[in-house]
């Protein structure tokens, strides 16, 4: 089986649309500020069950500051460091010291927004000035309690690029497996459409000679059928309905072939109707049903078609009056590349819950039977 390639990325850069990453960071400061109203009542109240009466403003102030200054070194120094220097197996040990630079610039910016906005917001909310008191043992401190935080929001952010890589890259896989699908849906269909031009020309030919005015009606629906051929490969499937058309035109030629010896029963339930198939499904087994059901036989064959639901499957049968196949289903010695397509095509849309059975009719002679799950038009 051919792997399947990861989708190229230039080193260094985020992976997933913008709009993901502006998502994340909104949900990660809601988070942030969150915390910091909680802090802020959990500091508050506390004071105030000891007696120290701290101002509500002071404390909220204090927390709401702590939770910007994370913010934003964040996005300044953390988003930029892992995306520049991401860390790997084969490379953590070298982007180690470039991380230690990056946690001195983040504590150190942090600690300094605190102060500054501490500093401007203080005397506006009517607290007075503010003390920040020694700004080296600040920074020492406020680094101490910085070195958890900023290990796990590294972390953090290489976990969701990790994430956010690795759906990429099944997203990727599923729309390759998907054109590698309908690409080779298109090849089967491309192989069925001349097998049923051939057949098709060679009935034409039979009675051309002996009745013009019969041909030309025979081509009338050949060119019917052929419009509808190059419409299908754009339809992975019609309607139960569209298809009988379709066997409706082909059996107005095999009609003018076999004249009397040829009768088809077509019985479509009730609770079938909407169904959506595969287009080019019944033909290849109507027709199989004349090769093999005697058609050189001088009665002419008789082919019962019947389409009904069963549970959630789709059956559809095909049956003939000829001497019927030997027991066994599967693909059959000698299956044409009608009916072969037919299952291919089948097992490629509907995985191993489609199958197509070749088995003695009831009454003997043969019978085709295909069942899918029922799907209605329009969905998947």
């Amino acid at each position: 089986m051919t792997s399947t390639p990861e989708p190229q990325r230039a080193e260094g850069t985020a992976p997933g649309p913008p709009g993901a990453g502006r998502t994340a960071l909104v949900l990660l400061a809601l988070f942030f500020l969150l915390e910091s109203i909680t802090r802020t009542a959990y500091f508050h109240f506390g004071a105030r069950a000891t007696g120290s009466g701290r101002p509500f403003l002071d404390t909220l102030i204090s927390e709401t500051t702590g939770s910007a200054g994370l913010i934003a070194m964040f996005v300044v120094v953390i988003v930029p460091l892992t995306r520049r220097w991401p860390l790997r197996r084969d490379g953590w040990a070298a982007a180690l010291p470039r991380y230690a630079a990056g946690f001195l610039v983040y504590t150190v910016g942090k600690t300094c927004m605190m102060w500054a906005l501490r500093a401007l917001l203080f005397p506006l909310a009517g607290l007075g000035f503010y003390d920040y008191g020694a700004l080296a043992d600040r920074f020492v401190m406020e680094g101490a309690n910085d070195v958890l935080g900023f290990a796990l929001l590294v972390a953090l952010v290489h976990a969701a690029r990790a994430w956010e890589h690795e759906r990429e890259r099944r997203l990727h896989q599923a729309r390759l497996e998907a054109s590698l699908h309908a690409a080779r849906l298109q090849a089967l269909q491309g192989q069925l459409q001349p097998h049923f031009l051939f057949n098709t020309l060679n009935t034409i030919s039979s009675v051309m000679y002996g009745d013009p005015a019969r041909a030309d009606r025979l081509l009338s629906r050949l060119s019917e059928l052929l419009r509808f051929s190059l419409q299908a490969p754009e339809q992975s499937r019609i309607t139960i309905e569209q298809e009988l058309q379709v066997l409706e035109r082909y059996l107005e030629i095999m009609r003018a072939r076999f004249e009397d010896r040829l009768c088809v029963q077509v019985s479509l339930q009730p609770q079938a109707r909407g169904a959506a198939i595969p287009p080019f499904l019944l033909q290849p087994l109507v027709e199989n049903a004349i090769e093999h059901g005697g058609r050189d036989r001088p009665e002419g064959v008789r082919i019962d078609v019947r389409i009904d639901r069963v549970g959630s499957d789709l059956r559809i049968r095909v049956d003939d009056d000829g001497p019927g196949p030997e027991a066994g289903g599967g693909d059959a010695p000698g299956e044409g590349i009608g009916l072969h397509n037919t299952r291919e095509r089948l097992r490629l849309l509907n995985g191993p819950e489609a199958r197509l059975d070749l088995t003695v009719a009831d009454g003997g002679g043969g019978r085709a039977e295909v069942r899918v799950p029922f799907v209605v038009e329009g969905q998947p």
